[in-house]
């Protein structure tokens, strides 16, 4: 087969693909097993296909909520390098972590890694520390608060993502954006 036939033959291949994919009953294109003899993308196709968008958006804030996190550690650390928990963390932030603690110490049965303090913090108190500790370290390297109030605008589109709700193109297209501002001031 001459090249020229072999590119259409494959792209038209890809082509069919999308249009089989965006029938609403079709089987998702990634599988999604519970058991070696279940599988939800077989059995639940549409609700497979809606979560994968989600899933997307879910590990978006895994990975800037984990930077977020590092960053602030690091931040705060170079200024007080034993105890920047206790002085440079507001105390209403503070008493809300020891609050978690408590609750996470009832579920001590389960199967959770040990979570520092840091890891108990929300994602709308990690943009309040690097607010509020603004002086701290981190105005020399984010130079501009504007990017704290465009990650504060996209909590909204990480609490559907967290609660199982759809997510639109548009909104995943906006938490990309939101990220690349903040990558592209302050690198990985």
């Amino acid at each position: 087969m001459k090249d020229g036939k072999l590119a259409l033959f494959v792209m038209l291949g890809q082509t069919a693909e999308r249009l089989i994919q965006k029938q609403p009953d079709t089987v998702a294109p990634e599988s999604l097993p519970l058991s070696k003899e279940l599988d939800l993308a077989v059995s639940l196709p549409i609700l497979v296909k809606r979560a994968r968008l989600a899933s997307l958006v879910f590990k978006y804030f895994f990975v800037f909520e984990h930077f977020l996190r590092e960053f602030i550690r690091e931040t705060l650390s170079e200024s007080s390098p034993a105890n920047w928990w206790e002085s440079k963390v507001p105390k209403n932030i503070r008493d809300e972590v020891t609050e978690s603690e408590q609750k996470e110490e009832t579920k001590a049965w389960m199967a959770l890694v040990s979570r520092e303090k840091l890891a108990l913090t929300t994602y709308p108190q990690l943009l309040s520390i690097i607010e509020s500790c603004w002086k701290d370290g981190f105005e020399p390297i984010v130079r501009d608060k504007s990017l704290i109030q465009e990650a504060r605008l996209i909590t909204h589109v990480r609490n559907a993502a967290c609660h199982m709700s759809d997510i639109p193109e548009e909104e995943v297209d906006r938490v990309r954006q939101v990220m690349r501002d903040w990558f592209r001031i302050v690198s990985p």
